[in-house]
């Protein structure tokens, strides 16, 4: 009879500490700490022409900041491929090795702190050479407010 009890002592004395365990990891993933969409870095992967610098999405804008490669093009357009927005930034003619900033309007449908996972492609044209060229990359980041 005895061991009975004792093996339901301690299997409750465990159990209770599993109980305590998964209400803790839940109250922190409910509070952000382990929650992984509170840790989005902003980065952009896979340009091959440009280098990637930086990037800002707020609820209306897109800014992306990319450096020129060792020819001189005119940047004729950024596209963000997703469902509902597509950009167009103005043409712009960088200098080799120079960094360039584009801006445009966007609507994306996304509140501030959401994140986001998007493809963006840049269309240029080689002063002299080759037109209408692009060079793609995902972005990953978080809508600032």
């Amino acid at each position: 009879m005895k061991k009975g009890q004792g093996a339901l002592e301690y299997l409750m004395t465990y159990g209770w500490a599993l109980l305590i365990i998964v209400v803790v990891g839940a109250a922190l993933y409910a509070l952000g700490i382990l929650n992984p969409a509170s840790y989005v870095k902003s980065t952009c992967s896979g340009f091959t022409y440009f280098q990637y610098r930086d990037q800002k999405l707020d609820a209306g804008n897109y800014t992306l900041v990319v450096l020129n490669s060792d020819q001189e093009v005119n940047i004729t357009g950024l596209r963000i491929e997703l469902q509902d927005a597509v950009l167009t930034a103005p043409v712009t003619t960088t200098a080799p090795g120079k960094q360039e900033t584009i801006k445009g309007d966007i609507i994306t449908g996304k509140a501030p702190g959401d994140s986001y996972d998007y493809e963006v492609v840049i269309t240029y044209d080689v002063m002299g050479g080759i037109t209408g060229k692009t060079d793609r990359a995902t972005c990953t980041g978080k809508v600032m407010p």
